[in-house]
């Protein structure tokens, strides 16, 4: 693995979504398109932050909370800078933002077939507690993921 490099963190602005939507490209067969990412950073009821590294944005994280629990939308680190250790600074992130929030459960779904997703949330002690079948475009199953924190 390469040397993490020097990462910051702050809220998620509408101007942000231009940079976001080219990681969303990058990472996700379905991306959010800008408008949704421009109303995610307004939303009162959302946890979005975004890494940066000599002031470019390089990594986002969101939730939705509702009271103490927390919804996972999308974690994501640009694709030339995988690799790297972001993932990991975004997941201490998030759950030092979660904690702030007073949010104690989190919840998310993944990819079966998203092994460097899956090894990173096992990492920071999520537990799987179910399936859905055939939940991203009709064909691939999701991993169900919980964490107390």
């Amino acid at each position: 693995m390469a040397e993490t490099p020097e990462i910051t963190f702050r809220d998620m602005q509408p101007s942000d979504a231009p940079a976001l939507y080219q990681i969303e490209c990058e990472a996700f067969s379905a991306p959010w398109s800008i408008s949704s990412l421009t109303a995610l950073a307004c939303a009162p009821n959302a946890v979005a932050r975004v890494a940066l590294c000599g002031g470019e944005i390089v990594g986002y994280y969101s939730l939705y909370r509702s009271f103490e629990e927390g919804d996972v939308n999308n974690i994501a680190v640009r694709s030339d800078l995988r690799g790297q250790g972001i993932g990991t600074l975004l997941m201490q992130d998030m759950l030092a933002a979660c904690k702030q929030k007073g949010i104690d459960r989190l919840f998310l779904e993944v990819r079966a077939s998203n092994a460097p997703a899956i090894a990173l949330y096992e990492k920071f002690s999520f537990k799987q507690y179910s399936i859905r079948k055939k939940y991203y475009d009709a064909t691939e199953d999701a991993l169900q993921y919980a964490l107390l924190i």
